[in-house]
């Protein structure tokens, strides 16, 4: 596998839904954010985001069920690829997906954990490291 495409694959499943405003872990705390406990992690449902970049769209669903399904389209001539996986959720809240992407012979996994800021959603990489980039998702049930 290529590097673009490696690099294609982890930003798709790291920055999974589209970035309104960034923040730092540490301005969403700051600003009162609070940590999703693993039953509201589960209690948000099905939740289906969109990915657009310059090099690929990616197309996902985490289903309540524990899966993981979706299909990514590569924009620099590799074609696309079914995405399909599992996701749960530990006793720390921390949500892990590992995905496959079996037209790319790739394989991820991708953790962190979800905020809740008054109405809007933000999902990080980590819940103790204030300066990592906190990701503001467009809604719960249709992120883009």
């Amino acid at each position: 596998m290529n590097k673009s495409m490696n690099s294609l694959a982890i930003v798709v499943l790291l920055c999974g839904g589209v970035a309104h405003a960034q923040s730092s872990l540490g301005q969403l705390l700051d600003g009162g954010a609070v940590k999703l406990s693993p039953a509201e992690v589960h209690a948000l449902g099905d939740v289906r985001f969109v990915r657009k970049t310059a090099d690929a769209d990616a197309y996902m669903a985490m289903r309540a069920d524990g899966t993981v399904v979706g299909v990514v389209h590569n924009k620099q001539g590799h074609g696309s690829s079914e995405a399909i996986g599992t996701w749960q959720v530990d006793a720390a809240g921390r949500r892990c997906a590992n995905v496959e992407l079996p037209a790319f012979r790739m394989q991820m996994t991708q953790c962190g954990f979800t905020y809740r800021l008054g109405g809007d959603i933000y999902f990080s990489a980590s819940d103790s490291d204030r300066h990592v980039v906190a990701t503001h998702y467009a809604g719960p049930a249709f992120l883009e």
